[in-house]
């Protein structure tokens, strides 16, 4: 993509991510703390998943406008404009290669997401019930507040899906 029609990000941008992130925080290392009570294997494994999802993101990061700067990601996936930079500097974007590295980031994250409901439910349906209020709180907020303004929105799912939701909202409430 073109840096020139990358979106600026603002201090207020960024005041607002960390606010839409303030969920997502708090259902990721809330579940690790609670899962470590029952095993510590289970928070490790979590953490380990989420690299590799970060990894498989990072193939999705070459072409972006913001790889290597500042970058408000989706469930916090920072590691992955980081990893961009380093695991694949030469390489240039491939639309087949960034959807199979979407995909596979997307079900890490699935297995993830299924993978500590499952636990929490074991403790207590309600910290089952909270952690996924909380990350679709996240997505939500993410999905009307950042995504719209991101200069990668006509390449990332998230952001195509977030863009014709706002055009639908739009052409209703005018």
């Amino acid at each position: 993509m073109d840096d020139a029609k990358s979106y600026r990000w603002t201090i207020k941008d960024k005041v607002i991510y960390g606010l839409v992130l303030i969920p997502f925080v708090v259902a990721f290392i809330g579940s690790l703390i609670l899962m470590g009570r029952v095993s510590i294997a289970f928070p490790i494994l979590v953490l380990v998943l989420y690299v590799l999802a970060n990894f498989f993101q990072a193939g999705c990061c070459v072409g972006c406008p913001y790889r290597g700067s500042y970058c408000p990601a989706l469930f916090g996936v920072y590691l992955a404009n980081l990893f961009s930079t380093w695991f694949y500097k030469q390489r240039q974007f491939d639309e087949k290669t960034f959807y199979r590295n979407a995909n596979r980031a997307a079900s890490l994250l699935g297995v993830i997401l299924i993978m500590t409901s499952v636990i929490l439910v074991t403790l207590n349906w309600l910290w089952m019930v909270a952690y996924l209020l909380l990350a679709v709180l996240h997505f939500m907020l993410f999905l009307v507040f950042i995504c719209p303004k991101c200069g990668y929105n006509e390449t990332c799912p998230a952001g195509k899906y977030s863009c014709s939701m706002m055009r639908r909202f739009r052409k209703k409430t005018v």
